[in-house]
């Protein structure tokens, strides 16, 4: 962490440097600096790696080796597009899979398949598939809820103890493992083979036009600073808004500071460092929200900021509009709105756009915060082995050959040449690019719905006091969990 704000001191001391080259010999001494500060952060943040997965030698004897995944189109924007490629199209993630699809096949001699059933019909056929036995799926990809509802149902084996799985490797997101895991078991797991779930990784959208224009300090100033608070957040969005038909109301005409969905009662909770779901040192998942004053704190200033119209615009009070997936995409390709927590994905979605934008980490609550936390959203797409499949250490075998070699080719391709070259727009967005990344939380009640997320967004949403709101709630919570132990062979 400390490796990579130093680097972004360094960026941020070489992009003053530049703005000041009317200064002569002095700005070339700052220059200099500040070049020589770059490269010794950004040597500071190398190290070898190796892609070895210490797989044996095999020949598979040329059998199919199916994926069921999220490749319909049904899936819109959350379709699957990391398993399967069937040609070289010059489009540089097509051609990752393509490269690491062909590797695997001809160094295993095995054929890679993939099927996608629509969005609505995941769970049924996968369900429909482990209760007959059929064993033609060796893994299946499917988002986080539909992971638990299958982990639920006794479809899925503990990863643990699938063979030739080595679920400590780097090509494996370790932060998944620790999140998600249930009573020490591990059902599902994200890592390089898909890049869905950086995707679904929160950041906050910065419109760079709109930041200018105001005259204020940078985000990337405030987190080289470790000082990108949530009452940093709100300073900025003070005087940010602006009531650009002037009829005294604020809403979709105008310009909002904060352009913001539903998901962020929940997110932004999970980002100030607390889960929906807090696990024991047994592991054993348990609510604990209910009689925690800062966590009380926390909502309500939450609540109190997401539901003033004169900072913020939540699209899902307001809708779409014009033929926009979302309307809050409108507002901020037109430079009317200045900050946006959102996935990811929407840095890809937002290619077209003509306005500079950057992104950050998701602020810190507070100082007393030591770290950033970027939530995975759940509709990603996780690796897991169904107890029907054909030989469960072969798809162990096969997942690691192709988690592995997607470090070594997805990854680059993902992050180096399609979102810092492609898409990003400065290079402080690529330095933030890894705080992003590298400090995430996947939260175990997206994956089983034990009914925290319906308590926090009363709270939010709708302006529910805390106390009350958890102690209405903690019983069926933890009934829920009861049973979801009960069903991975945890109860007590």
């Amino acid at each position: 962490m400390k490796k990579k704000l130093s680097l972004l001191l360094a960026l941020l001391m070489m992009a003053s440097a530049m703005a000041a080259c009317g200064d002569g010999g002095a700005s070339e001494t700052t220059a200099d600096t500040a070049e020589t500060a770059a490269d010794t952060a950004a040597a500071e943040t190398e190290e070898t790696e190796t892609f070895d997965p210490g797989l044996p030698d095999k020949d598979f004897g040329g059998r199919t080796f199916t994926f069921m995944t999220k490749a319909d189109d049904s899936w819109t924007d959350w379709k699957e597009t990391s398993i399967s490629a069937p040609e070289l199209s010059g489009e540089v993630l097509n051609d990752a899979v393509y490269n690491r699809n062909s590797y695997v096949q001809e160094t295993y001699n095995v054929v890679l398949a993939e099927y996608a059933p629509t969005s609505g019909n995941l769970l049924s056929e996968a369900g429909n598939t482990v209760q007959s036995g059929d064993t033609t799926y060796d893994v299946i990809m499917p988002p986080l809820n539909i992971a638990g509802s299958l982990v639920q149902s006794g479809y899925l084996i503990d990863l643990k103890e699938v063979d030739n799985l080595n679920l400590s490797q780097k090509w494996w997101d370790e932060r998944s493992i620790a999140d998600l895991s249930i009573a020490n078991k591990v059902y599902m797991v994200s890592g390089d083979i898909s890049t869905l779930n950086n995707d679904a990784t929160w950041c906050t959208m910065i419109n760079l036009e709109v930041l200018n224009d105001l005259g204020v300090e940078s985000p990337y100033q405030y987190v080289a600073e470790d000082n990108w608070t949530f009452d940093t957040y709100k300073l900025l969005c003070e005087d940010a808004s602006i009531d650009l038909d002037g009829d005294g109301d604020w809403d979709k005409d105008d310009s909002i500071a904060n352009l913001t969905q539903n998901e962020n009662a929940t997110a932004m909770l999970i980002t100030f460092g607390y889960h929906l779901i807090n696990k024991d040192n047994d592991d054993v998942p348990y609510f604990d929200l209910e009689g925690n004053e800062r966590v009380y704190d926390i909502l309500m200033d939450v609540s109190e900021f997401m539901t003033d119209d004169r900072l913020s615009l939540n699209y899902h009070e307001k809708g779409s509009q014009d033929g926009y997936h979302l309307l809050t995409t409108k507002m901020f390709e037109e430079n009317r709105g200045l900050f946006w927590i959102t996935n990811l994905q929407m840095v890809i979605r937002l290619r077209e756009m003509e306005t500079d934008f950057g992104i950050a980490p998701c602020p810190k609550y507070d100082a007393e915060q030591e770290d950033y936390c970027n939530v995975v959203w759940f509709v990603g797409s996780y690796s897991t082995v169904p107890v029907s499949a054909m030989d469960p250490a072969e798809s162990g075998f096969i997942l690691e050959a192709m988690a592995a070699k997607s470090r070594e080719i997805l990854r680059p391709a993902y992050y180096e040449t399609a979102l810092s070259l492609k898409y990003l727009r400065d290079e402080e967005s690529i330095a933030m690019l890894d705080l992003v990344i590298d400090n995430r939380a996947y939260e175990l009640e997206q994956a089983f719905d034990f009914g925290a997320t319906t308590a926090v967004n009363s709270i939010v949403l709708n302006e529910k006091e805390p106390a009350s709101t958890f102690a209405s709630a903690s019983k069926s919570i933890a009934s829920k969990i009861e049973k979801t132990l009960q069903q991975v062979g945890a109860a007590n």
